[in-house]
């Protein structure tokens, strides 16, 4: 199946509904965080080095993930990647990875390093196997990538 990667600059509270629904019963609050910050305005990935994607399937939004400049270390030069989901059906299928190799790519433009916060050895695994260090090195971050 074709995946096709979508920058987004608007969120479609129906086209999101599938990841906002399944994250949040599986526990995960963040899709939802996504979803209030972008319609308060607090965070629309629209800052200098920004971009938010998601990946469409059949005309269906799969996965969902962003990047923009890191808020807790407050320097131009490092990104965060946040929001990260792929729906349950689609995992261990390349769509993470295909997510996060067009983020880091994106990334290279403007930041030298990312960092992420993860806290589930699935993810945590995911983030390491495309090479992310889980080496301490930032207080607010489990893991950290050079770029």
């Amino acid at each position: 199946m074709e995946s096709v990667i979508v920058p987004l600059t608007d969120l479609d509270t129906e086209v999101l509904k599938p990841l906002l629904d399944e994250s949040l019963s599986e526990g995960y609050r963040f899709v939802q965080t996504l979803h209030d910050e972008h319609l308060s305005g607090a965070n629309r990935f629209d800052t200098p080095g920004a971009a938010l994607l998601g990946i469409y399937q059949h005309g269906q939004m799969i996965a969902i993930g962003g990047i923009h400049q890191d808020p807790y270390l407050q320097r131009t030069d490092i990104g965060r990647i946040r929001h990260v989901y792929v729906l349950n059906a689609y995992r261990r299928h390349g769509v993470g990875r295909l997510l996060l190799d067009t983020l880091v790519e994106k990334a290279r433009e403007h930041f030298s390093l990312l960092t992420l916060r993860t806290n589930t050895a699935a993810a945590a695994a995911f983030y390491e196997a495309i090479g992310f260090s889980s080496e301490p090195r930032f207080p607010d971050a489990t893991h950290w990538l050079e770029l």
